[in-house]
């Protein structure tokens, strides 16, 4: 008895086609007498017109003409018919051979399937650890790497894989130190500014580096712009008033409309610090003693 998975051994050479034939055919002896009598007869009425007079006649003459049309075509669908009967007979044949072979061949073709599905999934595993090995040593983030999915086919070379992946890495930690870079630059430009960092730090993610720094700069003049004009007009509604004591009050109505603070403060710091404390008080109005040095 054969065991289960003992397949017969194929020897395309032995499965030679069995078959015999010859073209068909058809013995049609009459052809020439039937031809003609059909040419006489289309010959004499070639030269028959039709007329008020012979009109019935005319119409039963096309009938019969039509009936013979009909009975020679019936009688080549018959024979054409019969002829091709053995065609038909081997085709139906052949085609079922092929489709037992077929089904054969589906069968084992679904079992090769579920095993070359399991290599290519380990193939794919072992391409996810590759890279995340090579990250690690990096220090890349593994999901910045865009995945081919023809990484994962048999065909596809090992080395070029891994050639591929290294230069994904390479890019990434070029982009990476670049926006390292990026970022001191921004950092020391705010500190410069008097600006907080972060929000320009996040701006890189849209904007080139030089755009920024050149938002920094509109930024921070639009700023001045505003302080320089709400000291002037906080001056000048200072100058408008009438000092009274500890208090300024309008000239003409004599409202009161802010109060003076007098406090005693001791500061330390550089020269540059020291001037910058006194270009500040004098740029607000406030009064101030002993910062001249």
């Amino acid at each position: 008895m054969k065991e289960k998975n003992q397949l017969i051994k194929l020897d395309e050479n032995s499965l030679s086609f069995p078959v015999n034939f010859a073209p068909a055919q058809i013995d049609f002896s009459g052809y020439s007498k039937m031809k003609d009598q059909i040419d006489q007869l289309c010959e004499n009425l070639d030269k028959y017109d039709v007329t008020k007079g012979n009109l019935k006649e005319a119409k039963s003459t096309r009938a019969k003409l039509n009936k013979l049309k009909k009975a020679i075509k019936g009688r080549k669908v018959e024979i054409k018919k019969k002829a091709e009967a053995p065609i038909k007979d081997f085709n139906d044949k052949v085609e079922s051979l092929i489709d037992e072979i077929d089904f054969s061949s589906t069968k084992i073709s679904d079992g090769i399937k579920v095993f070359e599905v399991q290599e290519k999934e380990e193939r794919h595993e072992n391409n996810f650890n590759h890279i995340a090995a090579m990250c690690e040593l990096a220090n890349v983030d593994p999901s910045k790497i865009k995945y081919q999915s023809s990484w994962d086919n048999k065909s596809y070379s090992k080395t070029k894989f891994e050639i591929e992946v290294d230069q994904q890495i390479a890019l990434i930690k070029q982009q990476q130190d670049q926006f390292a870079d990026n970022i001191k630059i921004i950092s020391e430009k705010a500190e410069k500014l008097g600006l907080p960092a972060d929000h320009w730090i996040k701006a890189l993610d849209d904007y080139s580096l030089s755009d920024v720094l050149d938002g920094m700069e509109e930024y921070k003049n639009d700023l001045d712009a505003v302080s320089k004009a709400q000291k002037e007009a906080k001056l000048n509604r200072l100058n408008n008033l009438k000092k009274q004591g500890n208090k300024y009050v309008d000239p003409e109505t004599g409202e009161i409309k802010d109060k003076i603070f007098s406090l005693k403060l001791k500061v330390k710091g550089t020269s540059w610090q020291l001037k910058q404390l006194q270009s500040f008080l004098k740029d607000n109005g406030i009064e101030y003693e002993g910062l001249e040095g």
